[in-house]
């Protein structure tokens, strides 16, 4: 590591505010690059270049400071990180007065390198797995050769079975008007907060990031409780106050698979917009059943059986529409169709009738249920 100004200062400042003694931090030239006396940063240090040179602690003394240009009394340490000496730290005084905090500061200033490497680190980590994500999702095709090379050095396996799983949140949206930097970095900070949540609450075997306008991808491992893992990110989404929406795609592994599951998560939100579904609430892509398969129709397919059948947007009214969609979603129950719509079995079955009337089609025939159920489906998906 190399030790710079921008990195050295803030050490001093720090430690200097719990010191009363100057403390200067040389680089691996010998050069001052950080001191509480700021007009030293800059000039060669005599004392650093013997620490530097004999790998060894050097103490100065009133007259040694003569012989030792740049130099001022004091204990001139090595910092070692990694093996390496990467440069000295250096405290101002008396050396048999400051001697026993040389090994303190020391400690520290290595302790607060190695803090700041490893989060050079992981921030190094976290870009690359975004652009890692950010390839494997795009609409284009990707190259399996790269993202195989990418996921080998940020140790992912990624023959291990992951559903993932797509978050989607209004107040991370970015707005379509002006808004003000200061709105700007507080929904950046959001994105932040929702990431660090994340963290605490998925394995370490999860992939997880921000790939879009309020939305994250998270891969979980089939090793991992899905469900009560869902029920903790929605716990916390709601804590935060957000409105979001979540789709879960099938556990699948390989990176085709991967992406294909990000697809049926996708699916699965746009899905739950278009039937109403309750936006609070994770949907599954088993939840759905045929639907998505019926939404890979063509849409002029679509509309081609919609007006085969009387123009069925504009042949049944609101009501008749809640009374089929109930009567089929209850599995045909009366009685619990009845319940849910409030009415007598007698009115449910003469709407029922009346239905069958208006589309020419039998609610007590097989073929024609299918049918009722399709033109159900594909007025939906025509929204």
């Amino acid at each position: 590591m190399k030790i710079t100004t921008e990195l050295a200062l803030p050490i001093v400042v720090q430690l200097m505010s719990v010191m009363e003694f100057n403390i200067n931090i040389m680089d691996d030239q010998g050069v001052i690059v950080a001191s509480g006396e700021t007009e030293r940063i800059g000039s060669l240090h005599e004392g650093a270049l013997q620490v530097l040179g004999s790998r060894k602690q050097v103490l100065i003394g009133e007259e040694e400071c003569l012989s030792l240009p740049g130099s001022k009394p004091g204990v001139n340490l090595p910092i070692e990180f990694q093996e390496n000496i990467v440069g000295v730290v250096g405290i101002t005084g008396n050396p048999d007065e400051v001697y026993r905090f040389g090994k303190i500061i020391k400690m520290n200033v290595e302790a607060l390198l190695q803090q700041i490497h490893m989060n050079k680190q992981l921030h190094f980590r976290k870009m690359v797995l975004e652009s890692f994500i950010m390839e494997l999702i795009s609409p284009y095709e990707f190259s399996e050769k790269k993202l195989r090379m990418t996921a080998r050095t940020l140790q992912i396996d990624v023959n291990a079975e992951r559903s993932v799983m797509v978050v989607e949140i209004e107040e991370l949206k970015w707005p379509e008007e002006t808004v003000s930097g200061e709105m700007l970095q507080k929904t950046g900070e959001r994105k932040e907060q929702f990431l660090n949540d994340l963290k605490a609450m998925v394995s370490m075997q999860a992939l997880y990031a921000y790939v879009e306008d309020g939305a994250f991808f998270i891969a979980i491992p089939v090793s991992d409780f899905l469900q009560p893992l869902v029920g903790k990110i929605e716990a916390c989404l709601r804590r935060r106050g957000y409105r979001y929406c979540i789709g879960v795609g099938h556990p699948r592994s390989g990176l085709a698979g991967y992406k294909q599951s990000y697809g049926e998560a996708r699916r699965c939100i746009r899905l739950s917009r278009k039937f109403g579904r309750q936006p609070q609430s994770a949907s599954f892509i088993d939840d759905w059943g045929i639907v998505p398969y019926l939404e890979m129709v063509p849409p002029e397919a679509r509309t081609e059986f919609l007006q085969k059948y009387g123009l069925f947007p504009q042949t049944l009214n609101e009501e008749y529409k809640l009374t089929l969609r109930t009567f089929l979603d209850c599995d045909l129950n009366v009685k619990q169709t009845a319940g849910l719509l409030h009415v007598h079995r007698n009115t449910l079955f003469y709407r029922l009738d009346k239905i069958s009337q208006l589309l020419q089609l039998d609610y007590r025939k097989f073929n024609d249920l299918v049918k009722m159920k399709l033109l159900l489906t594909f007025e939906r998906l025509q929204e």
